[in-house]
């Protein structure tokens, strides 16, 4: 299976710098152009099947893209960003003004602590996987499957497929809509392509 990865694109409250977690903020203007160069971008890819997280970021993404593709999205929960809990809609300075004991530990082992109210990073990850596994199951073979989600969504695949320890989590960067490809085969999985924005240049 080629399964390309889709990070939604911006929302304002992704331009402010703040944390969106599994909040159902929308596209903003940036976003929904930056969607249709997605569309654009992914017309020729013969894509089989478009799955997408159910928050309204990605799924608005995940809506412009099919269109172009004459694809209808298929939501999955499970592909949901990272549940922050109390930290959702804060930045990183509010975050460690109010909850200082909480981000030492975080930097200490950011793949178990637990957010207030939230999910650790191996939380995440292994919904994340049981949703990959799914839509593998649901398309077998040389498929190319298209998966709109998040970026924590991704990072935590992209750990699994590279062997990553999830300590190594914030290393991973992601602009919003860029298209990350992995490639399942007899070998598990491979990393084909990482961060590609090259249809986000003029938007």
């Amino acid at each position: 299976m080629r399964l390309i990865l889709i990070r939604h694109c911006e929302t304002d409250t992704n331009a402010a710098m703040r944390y969106g977690g599994q909040a159902n903020v929308p596209l903003n203007g940036r976003g929904r152009a930056q969607a249709q160069a997605i569309g654009a971008r992914l017309a020729r890819a013969g894509a089989a099947a478009l799955y997408t997280s159910d928050l309204a970021r990605a799924l608005q993404t995940a809506e412009i893209v099919g269109a172009t593709l004459g694809l209808p999205p298929q939501p999955l929960p499970e592909l949901r960003e990272i549940d922050i809990g109390q930290w959702e809609g804060l930045t990183p300075e509010e975050l460690y003004r109010r909850f200082p004991d909480q981000m030492q530990a975080f930097e200490r082992d950011p793949a178990r602590p637990v957010r207030s109210g939230g999910e650790s990073y191996a939380q995440l990850q292994q919904r994340a996987l049981a949703a990959v596994e799914a839509i593998r199951a649901a398309q077998p073979g040389e498929a190319t499957v298209l998966t709109v989600a998040h970026g924590g969504v991704i990072r935590a695949l992209l750990c699994h497929a590279i062997g990553l320890s999830l300590a190594n989590f914030g290393r991973i960067w992601l602009d919003h809509g860029a298209l990350t490809e992995l490639h399942y085969g007899a070998h598990g999985w491979r990393l084909i392509r990482l961060n590609d924005a090259a249809h986000l240049e003029t938007t």
